[in-house]
């Protein structure tokens, strides 16, 4: 092969990889700006749904603090309203005393102070009440668990609810030495929030009974009021909720005694939970563990799907 005869390949050969060059660089290049075209509209779709998304959690913030500050306004104003009375009560008997103490007869100074001591006594279960929530979510309440006599703390609370003599009676049948292991003082605070609900909402006949299930030991608080509508079943145990609100309340109370019995039930191992009762009324139902070891094992139980939960969450994010 002369050099004459390979100059015309070569000269072909580079016309032809001229040729294809181009058209690869023209491909490259309509490539190149198709990509840029489909990432200026993925990044159009990505800011939008992020805007959307901002202005959502924005929306979403401005609701729930206008829900916070409804709540917080209604809190005060019931728990302005419950302090009213007992302390115009307090304070009407305290000054009648003060001035008249020594014209009034024994017995009416006996049914006065009475009535401040009374009056008094619920002040406290209200600030306490008040108080133990926080203290719950903060996980700065402290509980003394130990082993007690539950029907007489039952009896107890019951009688001083439900005074002999005063026309309205709670039964109580859970028997003496039925022994439970947990804080005997958040267990009277379970049990008189219970109580208070039935004396408030249930009709005239209030039953307390229990029974052994497992490693608990179940209370039951029954009555044969007009039981709780369908529609509030599942807002009984909420914060401040009550069946009648406002000024057409019926009922004294600032809507936190079964939500505080289910959290102090559930912080000591056990729960609280509503059933019907046939064929009308309530029946609020309070479980308590009846060993230490069974509490021990419950504890642990609680702790570790509470770990379990926090850790699929932490993997979640």
């Amino acid at each position: 092969m002369t050099l004459a005869s390979v100059a015309p390949m070569t000269e072909k050969t580079v016309l032809a990889a001229q040729t294809l060059l181009g058209v690869d660089v023209s491909l490259i290049v309509l490539l190149v700006g198709v990509l840029l075209v489909v990432a200026a509209a993925v990044a159009v779709v990505v800011s939008r749904r992020a805007v959307a998304r901002a202005r959502r959690q924005a929306e979403e913030a401005e609701l729930a603090a206008q829900q916070a500050n409804a709540i917080k306004n209604d809190f005060v104003a019931m728990v302005s309203h419950e302090l009213r009375t007992p302390l115009t009560s307090i304070a009407g008997f305290a000054e009648t005393l003060r001035e008249s103490w020594q014209t009034l007869q024994p017995e009416e100074v006996d049914e006065f102070l009475t009535i401040i001591g009374k009056q008094s006594a619920y002040l406290g279960e209200l600030v306490e009440d008040v108080l133990v929530i926080p203290r719950l979510q903060a996980g700065r309440l402290r509980l003394y668990p130990e082993t007690f006599d539950l029907g007489k703390l039952v009896h107890d609370v019951s009688d001083l609810l439900f005074p002999p003599g005063q026309g309205r009676e709670a039964s109580v049948s859970i028997p003496a030495g039925v022994r439970v292991h947990a804080d005997p003082r958040r267990t009277q605070q379970v049990i008189r929030n219970l109580l208070e609900n039935a004396r408030k909402y249930g009709g005239d006949q209030v039953l307390v009974e229990g029974f052994p299930y497992g490693d608990h030991y179940v209370v039951v608080v029954s009555d044969n009021g007009p039981g709780v509508p369908d529609e509030a079943v599942n807002l009984i145990f909420e914060h401040f909720e009550q069946l009648s609100k406002g000024d057409s309340r019926s009922a004294s109370g600032i809507g936190l005694g079964l939500p505080i019995a289910r959290k102090l039930a559930r912080a000591m191992g056990g729960d609280v939970w509503y059933e019907r009762r046939f064929p009308t009324g309530s029946r609020f139902c309070f479980s308590l563990t009846i060993t230490e070891a069974a509490a021990a094992r419950i504890e642990a139980e609680r702790r570790a799907a509470e770990e379990a939960e926090a850790e699929a969450a932490g993997n979640r994010r």
